[in-house]
């Protein structure tokens, strides 16, 4: 499995559970770039399945770059048809970790700790739309408002942007900072 030494060497994904109102129940996708501890996103909906985390990951992918891998456990959506198409078309390998070894995901399991001690135990949620709300408002303060010790003390956006003025940005993502140049290529029409 590839070292995280640069943005999108690998990201990490997981699922979390919480409740909202009488015990309803709703997951969390958590995914992870495991480099700079950026939260890509946080994704909560009372189902979600391996074509909507497929779904996920091309959004993901069209704003950050395509990941050199992927880490995840073995639960279903993530060993899913829609899963193994979704990595093989993009050519990313998704690596599995051994069932009940969670340290094999450590980047992601840490993350799940700090949201859970953060929010998850610390809020009541009313409803999924107010569970997204929370969420969002500590994903942004997670990723550009706290500092991480891991990072030297820096939010992981901060980081991020730090180490992308020395490497460039995340290649394959929409925003670049040299667009293709149309007008010096030529064409050949044929009638």
């Amino acid at each position: 499995m590839p070292e995280a030494a640069r943005p999108n060497a690998r990201w990490s994904l997981d699922f979390l559970a919480d409740s909202f109102g009488a015990s309803r129940k709703f997951r969390i996708l958590a995914v992870i770039d495991d480099c700079r501890r950026h939260n890509l996103c946080l994704i909560a909906d009372t189902s979600i399945s391996g074509a909507r985390v497929a779904r996920e990951l091309d959004a993901l992918v069209r704003v950050h770059g395509k990941p050199a891998c992927i880490v995840s456990d073995n639960g279903t959506e993530f060993t899913s048809r829609a899963i193994l198409k979704w990595a093989d078309k993009n050519g990313v390998p998704w690596h599995y970790i051994d069932p009940g070894k969670p340290q094999q995901n450590a980047f992601i399991e840490s993350f799940n700790g700090s949201l859970r001690d953060e929010l998850l135990n610390e809020e009541i949620f009313d409803t999924l739309d107010d569970a997204r709300r929370k969420l969002a408002l500590w994903r942004y303060d997670y990723n550009a408002v706290r500092p991480h010790s891991s990072l030297g003390n820096q939010p992981p956006l901060e980081a991020r942007r730090a180490l992308e003025q020395f490497e460039g940005p995340a290649p394959g993502a929409l925003a670049q900072n040299n667009p293709p140049d149309y007008q010096s290529q030529t064409r050949r029409i044929s009638l």
